[in-house]
């Protein structure tokens, strides 16, 4: 990152004129999900995870902090714990030659950000505000996560695996002849092949544990938490098995495709988000040059 480097004092300083305008001002590291303490002068890892404050039990999929620290940027987000809607802003610094961020938290429950937000239950509130965030990670046409989403979410699944001792598996999906199907049916057609193929990978894993991203045009990548090997090429070969199988109707034609796969697992080897896309696709790469409609791994 490009932020000039603070120190202890300065950052202090920094956060001490915060609390007169904010309700909860606190230093993240967004890659291990983790809180940091500033005390005697030093910064320690508190036990306690950034996203146990919103009570959902997991990470948010939304994470502005993650894509301040990606982007150097700071970014804004709205986010409700159960009983206040806050909004929170996430600035970049650069603290003894380490990235994290600061995140100050404003209680804006009664704004009128959100209306009538005293007849709307707990239940809803969530719904609203979970809306609004997911708006920002999702592909529009498909619904399902979009490469902004993999940027943010992927190193972070990455080190929590590793830190549990647990393999990662990427699979790299792209649709088969994809431009045949334009060329031939149109792009609405195409359009609708992609929605086919990207329902049929939602519904292939594990609801809350993995998950579907469209990478661009007709490529999805799909994580899977706790998988090893056989495990992910057994998801892999489902995946495959029901595109091949699915009847896409369009304005009375029946549309028929199929998907190569490439298939990466992590357990001991050390690669990076990046590095680890970039095996996952030179695998997807072998499988469509070797006959698509097939699975390397």
């Amino acid at each position: 990152m490009d932020n000039k480097d603070i120190n202890v004092k300065l950052l202090i300083d920094t956060m001490s004129v915060f609390e007169k305008i904010y309700d909860v001002i606190r230093i993240v590291n967004p890659m291990k999900k983790q809180i940091l303490d500033l005390k005697l002068n030093k910064v320690t890892e508190l036990e306690a995870s950034c996203y146990s404050f919103w009570k959902k039990g997991k990470v948010c999929s939304n994470c502005v902090s993650a894509r301040a620290y990606n982007e150097n940027e700071t970014f804004v987000k709205i986010e409700y714990n159960g009983e206040k809607v806050y909004m929170l802003t996430a600035i970049p610094v650069q603290f003894e030659n380490t990235a994290v961020i600061i995140e100050l938290l404003k209680d804006i429950t009664n704004s009128g950000v959100i209306e009538n937000i005293e007849n709307k239950d707990s239940d809803t509130i969530h719904s609203v505000v979970n809306h609004m965030n997911e708006l920002v990670v999702s592909d529009p046409l498909t619904n399902v996560f979009n490469k902004r989403f993999i940027n943010e979410r992927l190193p972070v699944d990455m080190i929590n695996s590793s830190l549990n001792g647990e393999p990662v598996s990427l699979i790299m999906v792209d649709i088969d002849f994809f431009k045949k199907v334009n060329d031939t049916y149109g792009h609405v057609a195409g359009d609708e092949v992609i929605k086919t193929v990207a329902a049929i990978l939602t519904r292939s894993i594990r609801k809350d544990i993995d998950w579907v991203a469209r990478y661009g045009g007709e490529e999805f990548v799909v994580y899977l938490k706790n998988t090893n090997k056989n495990s992910a090429i057994n998801v892999a070969e489902r995946m495959r098995k029901s595109i091949e199988d699915a009847e896409i109707k369009y304005e009375g034609t029946t549309i028929k495709v199929t998907a190569s796969f490439g298939v990466k697992t992590l357990l001991e080897e050390q690669l990076n988000q990046e590095e680890l896309i970039k095996e996952a696709d030179s695998k997807l790469y072998e499988a469509k040059n070797s006959g698509r409609n097939k699975i390397i791994a």
